[in-house]
């Protein structure tokens, strides 16, 4: 676990980040440009409405497919495409500096291959269970439940960093997603975002949990630290 140790160095962004950032920013960039003009379609709030219909996962999505055994192409890929879409620009840019920041501190301690599944799995396992928990007419889209299943995995290294050093106080480890999800609880209180932080939270649970596994050494290596 030496890689939980290691003194700050000045890494580049991982490259499966980067790829992340630029599909964001990309539809993005096609929806604030109103680039739908430009193929004959129609504005960019329209364009913007008509992607969160085709790609968000409405609440009950899963349920349904679970229970009629309907898992067409077009209903699977929402769960992979929803997090591309995001409710506006603002939410862009706060979700691009938190994956861009996050997303390098996780990377230099998980492999590439690590970090691209905590995403997918993040994104995935959040809309899953968003679907089937959510009692509201919501669509789920936004990078949010991705990013958090990378503030779970920075949890996580901060987690065992602490436990190596024999710090007392490793609940210190949780006070990012402490202070995030106070915010989006709080938010969702005051301007009536809904029921999207269940999909922030599941993100977070699932980058934490996958991390045992992904993280350098795997579970074996994390059992080793549980027991010196």
């Amino acid at each position: 676990m030496s890689e939980y140790n290691k003194p700050p160095v000045v890494n580049p962004i991982p490259t499966a980040i980067l790829v992340i950032f630029f599909g964001i920013t990309l539809v993005e960039a096609f929806l604030f440009f109103d680039l739908g003009e430009l193929i004959g379609k129609t504005g960019g709030a329209a364009e913007r409405l008509l992607l969160i219909q085709n790609y968000g996962v409405p609440p009950k999505l899963a349920n349904w497919m679970l229970g009629t055994g309907n898992l067409s192409i077009d209903n699977v890929f929402r769960f992979v495409a929803y997090p591309f879409v995001n409710l506006s620009s603002l939410s862009v840019v706060f979700a691009s500096v938190l994956l861009l920041a996050l997303g390098k501190m996780v990377g230099e301690v998980f492999s590439t291959l690590s970090v691209v599944l905590i995403w997918i799995l993040s994104t995935i396992l959040a809309a899953f269970f968003y679907s089937i928990s959510a009692t509201n007419g919501q669509i789920l889209v936004g990078s949010y439940p991705g990013v958090y299943g990378f503030v779970g995995a920075y949890t996580f290294v901060s987690w065992i960093a602490l436990r190596l050093a024999k710090n007392k106080n490793q609940s210190q480890a949780f006070s990012l997603i402490v202070a995030l999800m106070s915010v989006q609880l709080l938010f969702s209180f005051l301007f009536g975002t809904g029921q999207l932080w269940i999909a922030d939270f599941a993100g977070f649970v699932t980058g934490f949990t996958v991390s045992f596994f992904l993280s350098p050494g795997g579970i074996k290596e994390v059992i080793s630290v549980f027991r010196n």
